[in-house]
């Protein structure tokens, strides 16, 4: 619990959810009291994994789980699209950069892969997914030599269809640990 004023935090309840491993995690509001989380597990393998959590903070509950890279995932960004589409944006295979979609149920219940693209055959970290309108979104991440990109996509409400759309290499000398967030309706920052 977090005061109004920001004066007082208190941890209420913890869940250990994968006792093997748990890194690069990303996680998003479902509906009222189901979450979404993107993370690293165990081989370095891509999970999402669905959790209840009470309006209080007292009980916290895992629903679901799926797998959805069993080679590599690394840096997960995951954002909502529709009621109950989600796309995670990570370094998959290779690092490459991937794009998937999934259908996550309002309960949290079904975890469904929808679609994926590749979108960069070369090294991809340190990803920050933000959606820009109904159907636009603009991914930052570090590219290979450590360059800075901003690539927009297309998705589909119902996560069918991801293409890319333009690319801007913003800052080719160094760029790592990005955290993009929306401004207004057409300007957005990006701390790194």
């Amino acid at each position: 619990t977090i005061s109004a004023d920001g004066s007082t935090i208190t941890e209420v309840a913890s869940l250990e959810h994968d006792i093997d491993h748990g890194n690069y995690n990303s996680l998003v509001q479902v509906d009222s009291d189901t979450y979404a989380l993107a993370y690293q597990g165990a081989d370095s393998d891509g999970f999402i994994a669905t959790f209840t959590i009470s309006a209080d903070g007292s009980t916290i509950t895992e629903v679901a789980s799926l797998e959805h890279d069993t080679d590599h995932c690394i840096y997960n960004s995951l954002v909502k699209v529709d009621s109950d589409t989600y796309a995670l944006a990570y370094g998959g295979t290779d690092q490459d950069g991937y794009i998937t979609t999934f259908t996550i149920s309002a309960d949290g219940s079904t975890i469904t892969e929808v679609a994926s693209l590749e979108h960069d055959t070369g090294v991809v970290s340190s990803v920050s997914l933000v959606q820009v309108d109904s159907d636009t979104y603009a991914l930052s991440y570090t590219g290979l030599s450590l360059d800075g990109f901003i690539t927009t996509f297309t998705i589909s409400s119902d996560g069918s269809s991801i293409e890319q759309v333009a690319q801007l290499l913003h800052d080719d000398t160094h760029c790592s640990y990005n955290s993009f967030v929306q401004v207004s309706s057409n300007t957005f920052a990006l701390a790194y």
